[in-house]
């Protein structure tokens, strides 16, 4: 008895201490870079003419390229470049300032850093494998 006494007691305490979103899956790529009065999908779009594989994490393109992680950061450079911030906890924090970025060759060199191009969207794995996706549509 002692010990479902404890335990209630114990759930009682730390049910309020959780954040609200504890157990939430991460968001999605597009879900965290923001910018005023754009369309999802354009935000879709970009996110593609900037090189990202696709602007759902979670979803698994068959073609996939493994990248470095400095292509990684020149495709949110691009996405800067664009005018959109990137807000992952809420802060809104350039790519070159975050510590685990700042060393990677599109940071220091500039280099990997992707123009955006709408014919890597268009003939790119994601479109590819979803041409009617609203993202792949010219």
């Amino acid at each position: 008895m002692i010990r479902i006494t404890l335990l209630a007691f114990v759930v009682f305490l730390t049910a309020g201490c959780l954040p609200r979103n504890a157990f939430a899956p991460p968001p999605d790529n597009w879900e965290m870079w923001k910018k005023p009065g754009i369309e999802d999908v354009v935000l879709w779009k970009d996110l593609l003419n900037c090189g990202y594989d696709s602007p759902f994490g979670g979803l698994r393109v068959k073609e996939r390229v493994p990248r470095t992680l400095s292509q990684v950061a020149g495709s949110m450079i691009c996405m800067e470049r664009l005018g959109y911030t990137h807000s992952p906890r809420g802060r809104d924090t350039p790519i070159c300032r975050i510590s685990g970025w700042k060393s990677t060759d599109a940071c220091l060199l500039g280099k990997d850093i992707p123009i955006p191009d709408p014919q890597r969207r268009l003939n790119g794995a994601y479109c590819k494998q979803y041409p009617k996706s609203r993202a792949c549509i010219p």
